[in-house]
């Protein structure tokens, strides 16, 4: 995340939210902590440990994704970094088992670098509160939002073309 004061990079941007249905999704994950601000550092690394665990049972691996679990008042976060999977696996290890849940979702893609997906939360959180709609979950406690990663840097190392769906699921 960059300071507030910090210019963006050309090019980058969130596109026009909108609301969508989703079915269940499984996926396989691990779970990672650790202080927002240290993200970059003790998450990412967990998709080479997953990617290896899910080669070992031959599940195939689909698009990567952060699901945020938990914030706190310190800066502090909880998630599960994941790929989603075509059926329920079993979970072995550290690795398990969880669905995103089915429901109405707020969606907006966002393209761009990841110091910048903070900020594009915040747009989509702040298109929700304008609408009239909630998220689900408590304060801290999000029930499902969730970053797929569609274009990563595993397939260009162009910031620029990085493409990251961003999904917070809203109250019924």
């Amino acid at each position: 995340m960059l300071a507030d004061t910090q210019p963006a990079m050309p090019g980058i941007g969130i596109s026009i939210p909108v609301v969508v249905e989703r079915p269940a999704q499984p996926y396989l994950a691990l779970r990672a902590e650790g202080r927002m601000h240290d993200l970059p550092v003790f998450a990412p690394p967990k998709f080479a440990d997953l990617h290896d665990g899910m080669r070992q049972r031959a599940t195939h691996a689909g698009d990567g994704f952060f699901r945020y679990r938990r914030f706190t008042a310190d800066g502090g976060v909880e998630l599960d970094v994941g790929t989603c999977t075509q059926q329920d696996e079993d979970g072995r290890g550290d690795i398990f088992c969880d669905k995103l849940p089915a429901g109405r979702y707020a969606f907006a893609t966002y393209r761009g670098p990841y110091d910048r997906l903070y900020d594009a939360f915040a747009m989509l959180e702040g298109w929700i509160e304008t609408r009239g709609l909630a998220p689900a979950g408590s304060a801290g406690e999000p029930e499902c939002q969730v970053e797929i990663y569609r274009i990563s840097p595993a397939q260009t190392r162009d910031p620029l073309q990085w493409e990251t769906d961003l999904l917070l699921k809203l109250a019924e």
